[in-house]
Order: C-alpha cells, then sequence, then structure tokens
C-alpha cells in the first residue's frame, strides 16, 4: 500500500540511502525509494519515469515546479571505474542524511 509521504522525506530517504551505498546508480536508488513508499516495483521497463525527476539536472517545469532540483545541489552524477554511473553526496546533501537506525 503506497504510504503518504511528508514533504522532504524522499530527499532524506535518496541522501541517506547515497550515504549508506556510495556510486548506487539512479535504478537501485529508486527501487528503493519505491519499497520505502509502499510502491510496487515491477520491472525498469514499467517502471520508467518513476522518481527519475530527482535525478535530472536542470530546470523541471510542469504543475509543480522544480527550479532548483536536488541533482547537482545534494548528490551528483558521477563515472565509476569500468564507465558505469553512479551517485554521490555534496556537501549540502549529507546535511539531509538521517542517521538513525532504519
Amino acid at each position: 500500500m503506497r504510504k503518504k509521504v511528508a514533504h522532504g522525506e524522499n530527499i532524506s530517504f535518496i541522501a541517506t540511502y547515497i550515504f549508506r551505498n556510495p556510486g548506487a546508480s539512479s535504478s537501485d536508488i529508486r527501487k528503493a525509494l519505491c519499497e520505502n513508499n509502499g510502491v510496487d516495483w515491477t520491472n525498469p521497463t514499467e517502471m520508467r519515469g518513476q522518481y527519475t525527476t530527482y535525478f535530472c539536472k536542470g530546470w523541471i517545469g510542469g504543475p509543480h515546479r522544480w527550479p532548483r532540483n536536488p541533482c547537482g545541489r545534494y548528490w551528483r552524477r558521477m563515472v565509476k571505474p569500468g564507465g558505469k554511473t553512479g551517485y554521490t553526496l555534496t556537501l549540502e546533501g549529507l546535511e539531509k542524511v538521517l542517521l538513525e537506525n532504519k
């Protein structure tokens, strides 16, 4: 069952996930976020677009305008050895990490 998420909770969840799993891919992070929020993750193709705005750089428009999105602000994309990409936290992103046990 999908749970109601408080404002900023997804940002803190993602920052904490990256803190515990440096270099995690957006796909892994999105899958964990779905699980945390009670969204059934079926497969990457069917889930295309779910929570992807958290990993887009630049201005995000639409009905819920996000002029200062989290990618680049709280976390940055990095290239890992072998050529695959993942994410690492910025200093501002470290402030969003929740250190209690989960």
